[in-house]
């Protein structure tokens, strides 16, 4: 049997997803709903707490309780996973050709520091966690757009910033990526992994998002330098770390035809669902 509070969430959440409340109206009142339901004002609370961090309404100091815009309810950009190239360099897509560099809080565009390299990045790299790296911390955005911004770290590995000092400091035109092809006499490749996680508040503040509710899409991307001749191995060079807003950004990659799958393909040779009774593939 479901707690009082979440009977309420529920009750709310349905009125939020009909429509009836819809984004940016004002949620009763705490105590109105405690009366109207006889449960106690933290019961409610609870309640509320829930569907904040389910990113459905926020609280406004003094103001009261609001329906939040909802990424199921809005369009969303679609970034689309694909490097492209102009006159300033490589960048992620066409639908952020023209964003650019932006200050962090202090003033400071780039900033290179050496930092602890995070557990996960440091396995792309193949380091130890926590190793010292160099770092270059940007912020990225579209100037007209507050909102639309990322977050990118990257995370440099320690044989490029040997061979390849130049990183380390002012890249010049086109970017770090220019230096290490211009060095290797050879072409970058790139690989992406999506996932999702709730920001931490200076994430949250740096992207001009809700610290609550509201999660980030995050993008792990690693940039290798192909071998020489094969088999040589690839090398990675970097781990990019890149952070936006989930209920303004989704990422989009094309779905490419695997080995098994090469056309003209041999017909199907059992039934999905006749051995399930009738249930769906989990492949479909």
């Amino acid at each position: 049997m479901a707690a009082q509070y979440e009977e309420i969430a529920r009750d709310l959440r349905e009125r939020i997803v009909s429509g009836e409340y819809p984004p940016g109206s004002q949620l009763p009142m705490m105590r109105d709903i405690a009366a109207a339901r006889a449960v106690s004002d933290i019961t409610v609370r609870k309640a509320f707490a829930l569907l904040a961090q389910e990113g459905l309404i926020y609280s406004r100091r003094r103001a009261g309780t609001f329906v939040r815009e909802h990424p199921d309810r809005i369009r969303l950009t679609v970034r689309h996973r694909q490097i492209e190239r102009d006159g300033l360099g490589y960048y992620s897509g066409a639908e952020v050709q023209h964003w650019r560099a932006l200050s962090h809080p202090d003033g400071v565009i780039t900033k290179v520091i050496e930092a602890p390299t995070p557990a996960d990045v440091a396995d792309l790299l193949g380091c130890d966690a926590g190793a010292v790296l160099t770092v270059r911390k940007r912020i990225i955005g579209d100037p007209g757009n507050d909102s639309h911004r990322q977050l990118a770290d990257s995370w440099i590995a320690d044989w490029v910033a040997s061979e390849v000092p130049t990183v380390t400091g002012d890249t010049g035109f086109g970017g770090m990526y220019d230096r290490i092809e211009d060095w290797a006499s050879r072409p970058l490749v790139w690989r992406e992994e999506a996932s999702a996680r709730m920001p931490s508040p200076e994430e949250a503040e740096a992207l001009n998002m809700p610290s609550q509710g509201v999660p980030l899409l995050r993008l792990v991307r690693v940039t290798e330098l192909p071998g020489v001749t094969p088999p040589a191995p690839s090398r990675v060079v970097e781990v990019q770390d890149i952070r936006m807003n989930a209920a303004l950004f989704a990422a989009g990659y094309p779905l490419r035809r695997g080995q098994s799958a090469t056309w003209p393909v041999a017909p199907a040779t059992s039934d999905y669902y006749a051995a399930e009774g009738n249930t769906p593939s989990p492949h479909e």
